[in-house]
């Protein structure tokens, strides 16, 4: 951590270590410039207080480390950290110096000039800001300090704007020395940008296009002031092939003829500039030279340059192969992470997953190392949703043509081996053991427990399988629901063996006679073929070494990747597929979490007001709506559902639904109008039902000699109190209700997943499926992973060659956080939130919705 962390401020430390050595040397005394003789000449040539880049680009073509010289709006027109540093060889010396380092809307830089009789030292500031997706202003502050004995250490101000409408075209203007500072004798030492004894302000405006591909870029920009002719300057980059740029540009001014003509002509100032630029990695290598031939004075100038970024370009040359290792253990939820004062934190499956995403897609990656330990989370049987995801993500990686080897340094069980079986080969160390223990449920029934406290229930269920909650009321499952556990236990157990038997290519059969409940020596689990090797971790490095065929596959060397940035040439952003999170119960209101266990809460408010965002928001072509909800309030569930609606009917918007680890009742109320619906073999969803439960404390209260004395005007007013059981009028009249609420359920299901009301009641009744079930009976509509289902919205949105991600998140202000953790609970929380941080999410962009 600490060694990714310095490598990625290595450019920033070097600039500042350049800019603090030039800066403290002493300037030679120098010649005063007085007078146009030939000694003063080159500043015709080369601004004394601008950078060499200055001339190797365009204001409208720059967003990176070059906008501190060229543009300052750039800076806001791109999340990515860059630097450069480059030098200008001229004869027989370095003539200019510049170094930058820029992240997203601020940047510094340093810039020395060194022309004969005139040297300088610049300092530059830059601050921007976005007005929008495609435009963004920006101001640049330079402290000039010359070597010139009279007030000749002016300080200018540079303001800029770009603006990219389209695609493939930017429009940018810069207004240089807008405060036209004294400059003592600077007529002599740059007639570019001065008067007698100022200097003077001028526009620099361009446009760039490119003819429907990011491969070519055309340039044209006007250098114009008050007072003077002006110059013109046209310009072209083209990559031929990945990896390489070749660039030009011609220059051509009337503005100073007097100057670079001989006495008495009118002849045209005319330069040429010609450069190629090389992408190794994240880092760019460019040479560029500056020319002109014919008039009174020729000259040329070599510039060389580096540039280092902290995102990865695809399009690169070469990139240094490596091998890296993945760590993956614990619990792997939606949204997870979240801190709690008990501290027993899930893990956030996003940025797993583009990670593991990352690893298949990127050609710097030779191998991987999948380091497992006990993974945690699952509700029926050994394996979840999620952890089915993260197998998905490792077999991806594999079809890529890349290594996996798996190292189980604990041993583990069931669901570790069943993530392992995705890797090429699985090594287990001597000592450790893996038990094979199939799959088991426990339920434990309360009702006797809750009969000694004094504690009874009212209840009513619509929806014979329907169970939830019935664990507190009853002794025994019925005879639907045993029916209903067995099926769930029955397919856990067949998804989870046919998963490994095709990962370590055995036969079912013979896998089921392993995994029937036994404990593991390694020797046997070799031996019976479930894994390759007995060693330690470097012993799998080894092997992993081996697959990928490294010359010294015993000594290579893992590195662990985080979630990576990446580096476009794109001006404007690609079309968006918006994901939305529903995650936890379903209350009316707003989404709030449990501090003192960590458990979040879905609330309708927040996530409709999410909807709305992610439908409203410029360039979302469609909308993933990820879930994983046990259910929870009928009308708060509608009140999503709705906004679905709304969504499909007034903005046109597809949406799709992804069920993450369970999408059950409400959760599968809120997914049942997508335009498709995708499901993991392990979601558990269904449960179409209604169910009601009060508990009554009259015998507690009885017990503990407390006396309830009720005051109430109407014969009900009361029937919702803890202290007594509802009337049978009472409970008729709630039984009317739930079974009201049961049948539009059932109504709401037909119409969206198009089948009879009759075909609905047979596969409801409060009945649960896993994902493989719900494909079957068209509850769902495709067996799919998250990715899965961005793919399939991109397709349908017709974007899918080139689309990003945006994720839209709740982010509850300081008030909601007290009024929902509740004084000094609040204030834990926010400080566990200020230590813990929110980390990256694994999207392309993150939109927080108050």
């Amino acid at each position: 951590m600490l060694f990714r962390t310095f490598r990625s401020a290595l450019p920033y430390v070097f600039t500042a270590a350049l800019v603090f050595s030039i800066a403290t040397a002493s300037p030679a005394q120098t010649e005063q410039l007085i007078g146009r003789d030939l000694a003063s000449t080159d500043a015709i040539y080369t601004s004394p207080l601008r950078s060499e880049l200055v001339y190797n680009g365009f204001v409208s073509d720059v967003d990176d480390a070059y906008s501190l010289f060229l543009n300052p709006a750039g800076l806001a027109l791109r999340k990515a950290k860059s630097s450069v540093l480059s030098g200008t060889y001229r004869f027989d010396r370095f003539e200019n110096i510049s170094a930058g380092a820029a992240a997203k809307n601020i940047g510094i830089a340093f810039n020395y000039n060194n022309l004969p009789g005139f040297t300088s030292r610049d300092y530059i500031l830059a601050l921007s800001s976005p007005v929008s997706k495609r435009g963004g202003i920006g101001a640049a502050f330079n402290w000039h300090h010359t070597n010139l004995p009279y007030d000749a250490s002016p300080f200018t101000v540079d303001l800029g704007f770009t603006f990219r409408p389209f695609r493939y075209i930017s429009i940018a203007s810069v207004w240089r020395n807008v405060n036209r500072p004294r400059f003592g004798g600077a007529a002599a030492a740059n007639p570019f940008e001065t008067s007698s004894d100022r200097l003077e302000d001028y526009f620099s405006t361009g446009v760039s296009i490119r003819p429907m591909t990011e491969r070519i870029t055309l340039s044209a920009q006007c250098d114009a002031g008050e007072g003077r002719k002006p110059s013109w300057l046209f310009g072209a980059r083209v990559s031929p092939v990945p990896g390489i740029e070749i660039f030009g540009r011609y220059a051509t001014s009337n503005a100073y003829s007097s100057i670079i003509g001989a006495p008495g002509t009118n002849e045209t100032y005319k330069e040429f500039s010609l450069g190629a630029a090389f992408a190794l990695g994240s880092n760019v290598l460019r040479a560029t030279s500056r020319a002109r031939r014919g008039g009174n004075y020729d000259y040329s100038r070599n510039t060389f340059a580096i540039e280092a970024r902290n995102a990865f370009v695809r399009n690169s040359l070469t990139h240094k192969k490596r091998f890296v290792e993945v760590e993956i253990g614990g619990n792997y939820i939606d949204e997870g992470g979240r801190p709690s004062i008990w501290g027993k934190r899930s893990k956030d499956l996003h940025p797993l997953l583009a990670r593991l995403e990352s690893i298949r897609r990127d050609s710097d990656v030779r191998g991987v190392l999948l380091k497992i330990n006990e993974l945690k989370g699952s509700f029926i049987g050994p394996v979840s949703a999620n952890l089915y995801e993260i197998r998905e993500a490792v077999l991806g990686i594999r079809r890529a043509g890349k290594p996996v080897v798996a190292y189980l340094g604990t041993g583990g069980s069931s669901g570790e081996m069943f993530l392992a079986s995705a890797a090429d080969k699985i090594v287990v160390p001597h000592e450790a053991t893996v038990a094979m223990l199939g799959v088991s449920l426990e339920i434990k029934r309360l009702k006797s427990f809750f009969a000694k406290l004094g504690v009874d229930w009212d209840h009513y269920t619509a929806g014979g399988y329907k169970s939830s909650f019935h664990t507190y009321y009853t002794d025994s499952t019925t005879a639907v629901q045993r029916e209903e556990i067995r099926s769930l236990v029955e397919e856990s157990y067949h998804l989870l063996v046919s998963s490994i038997a095709d990962g370590r290519h055995i036969s079912t059969d013979k896998l089921n006679e392993i995994i029937d409940g036994m404990v593991f020596e390694p020797e046997e689990l070799q031996k019976a073929g479930l894994i390759d090797e007995i060693g330690w971790e470097k012993d799998a490095r080894t092997e992993l070494g081996k697959l990928a065929h490294a010359p010294k596959p015993d000594r290579i060397k893992t590195v662990r990747m985080g979630t990576r940035h990446y580096w476009e040439e794109r001006w404007t952003p690609a079309p968006a597929i918006a994901i939305v999170g529903a995650y936890g119960g379903i209350e009316s209101g707003k989404s709030r979490q449990s501090l003192f266990r960590g458990t979040r809460t879905m609330g309708s408010e927040t996530v409709a007001k999410e909807l709305k965002a992610a439908a409203r928001c410029p360039g979302v072509k469609a909308i993933v709506f990820r879930v994983d909800s046990p259910g929870g309030s009928g009308l708060a569930s509608d009140e999503i559902r709705n906004e679905i609606l709304r969504i499909k009917r007034e903005k046109k918007i597809p949406v799709i639904v992804s069920m993450s680890n369970i999408a059950g009742s409400g959760g599968y109320w809120i997914s049942m109008d997508g335009d498709a619906i995708f499901a993991d073999p392990f979601t558990i969803t269904g449960s179409i039902g209604v169910v009601f439960m009060k508990p009554v404390l009259a015998r507690m209260y009885e017990k503990l000699g407390v006396n309830n004395e009720v005051f109430k005007v109407g014969k009900h007013a009361d029937a919702a109190s803890s202290a007594r059981n509802l009337s049978p009028e009472e409970m008729k009249m709630l039984g009317s209700y739930i079974d009201r609420a049961y049948d539009e359920f059932v109504d709401k299901v037909a119409a969206g997943r198009h089948l009879s009301k009759e075909r609905v009641r047979e596969l409801a009744g409060g009945r649960v499926y896993f994902g493989t079930q719900a494909k079957e009976l068209q509850l769902i509509d495709e067996l799919g992973t998250l990715q899965d289902a961005v793919r399939y919205a991109a397709r349908r949105a017709g974007v899918e060659k080139n689309y990003r991600t945006v994720y839209f998140k709740a982010f509850p202000s300081l008030w909601e956080t007290i009024k929902s953790n509740k004084g000094a609970a609040a204030l834990v929380h926010s400080l566990l939130h200020g230590i813990v941080g929110a980390g990256p999410d694994g999207f392309d962009e993150t939109v927080y919705v108050d």
